[in-house]
């Protein structure tokens, strides 16, 4: 079985609990054993930034499976949503009065509180095993920072016009206005879901400037970072239990 499909289905149990009502169960079994567990690889990333093909790179790197769209898909399959409708509240908040308003007009809108309880659910699952890297939505500050290595990726803004216009195929002053509307959105969904700053440095283990860095050199960066965390913690794990 590949590492992603076990990843997967640790994801899976977990969201059937969530939908169960088993909260408090599913909290405990995240708790335990947490200085055992994997580390997860978190990018958050300015838009246009270049996250998923530093993420790519990574997973490559390590040979663990990235996650970004999947996590869609995943939580669309759970409830029971066409992926498409989950995509319009993915990273996105919205006030009480949007989401009456949406829920009226239509049929398959989906509840930005139902996405947010299904989306940590999956994020935790897939903590729970460890070695895969997460894009976004988030994950930063939902894992704990004891297994997670979490990395933030920033760019200069031309930089970002620049490679958003050549992703979309649009004119540069289309690219900016889809950046800042984009950005926008992200930031709202973390500070007002969880109550951080996604800009502030602080909150992350490695801050890379993608305008300094090639896609190659940044991944090699992260996957060095990663090793030196793993044999830190080994380290401190080992002289707890040598003998006295």
């Amino acid at each position: 079985m590949k590492t992603g499909d076990v990843s997967l289905n640790l994801a899976e149990r977990l969201l059937r609990s969530l939908r169960a009502g088993g909260e408090e169960s599913t909290a405990a079994a995240f708790r335990k054993d947490r200085e055992n567990r994997a580390f997860t690889i978190t990018i958050s990333r300015e838009v246009g930034a270049f996250g998923s093909l530093v993420a790519t790179e990574v997973g490559r790197l390590l040979g663990w499976p990235v996650y970004d769209q999947e996590l869609i898909h995943k939580v669309a399959d759970v409830m029971g949503q066409p992926s498409h409708h989950v995509r319009s509240v993915d990273e996105k908040h919205f006030s009480w009065l949007e989401d009456v308003l949406a829920n009226l007009i239509d049929e398959y809108h989906v509840n930005p509180s139902s996405y947010l309880k299904y989306l940590i659910g999956t994020l935790r699952g897939l903590a729970l095993d460890g070695r895969c890297v997460i894009i976004g939505r988030a994950s930063s500050f939902i894992l704990p920072p004891e297994t997670t290595l979490r990395v933030r990726l920033v760019a200069d803004r031309a930089d970002r016009i620049a490679h958003i216009g050549r992703l979309r195929r649009l004119p540069d002053h289309e690219a900016e206005a889809w950046i800042d509307r984009t950005e926008k959105e992200r930031v709202l969904f973390v500070s007002r879901n969880f109550h951080k700053d996604p800009c502030d440095p602080h909150g992350y283990d490695l801050v890379l400037n993608m305008s300094r860095l090639p896609v190659e050199g940044a991944g090699r960066v992260i996957v060095e970072t990663l090793h030196s965390f793993e044999a830190r913690r080994a380290a401190a794990l080992k002289e707890v239990l040598a003998p006295a």
